[in-house]
C-alpha cells in the first residue's frame, strides 16, 4: 500500500496537469451528459488535505538498535532504543 506521502506527490501531479491545461477546468454539459471537472480539481484537493492530515498524525519512531535483556527467569525485558529526540 503506499504511504501518505507517495499518494500526496501522486496528487501534485494531477493538479499540475489540470492548471497546466486550462481546458480541464471547465465544465460543460451536452444533451443529457455532463461532465464536471471542476468537481475532480476540488476532489483532489479535499483528498490532498486528508492525506497531510493523516500524515501529520501517522506515529514515528526511528529505532536505532534492540537491547536485549533476559532476566535470570528467563523473562525477555528486550526493548527497543529509539531517538532521544
Amino acid at each position: 500500500m503506499a504511504t501518505p506521502a507517495e499518494l500526496i506527490a501522486k496528487i501534485d501531479i494531477s493538479i499540475a496537469a489540470i492548471l497546466d491545461d486550462p481546458n480541464m477546468l471547465g465544465d460543460y454539459k451536452i444533451g443529457d451528459k455532463a461532465v464536471s471537472r471542476g468537481a475532480y480539481y476540488k476532489y483532489l484537493i479535499e483528498s490532498r488535505k486528508e492525506l497531510m492530515e493523516q500524515a501529520q498524525n501517522e506515529p514515528y519512531e526511528d529505532i536505532r538498535e534492540i537491547a536485549y535483556d533476559i532476566n535470570e527467569y528467563g523473562v525477555d525485558e528486550s526493548e527497543y532504543i529509539g531517538d532521544a529526540n
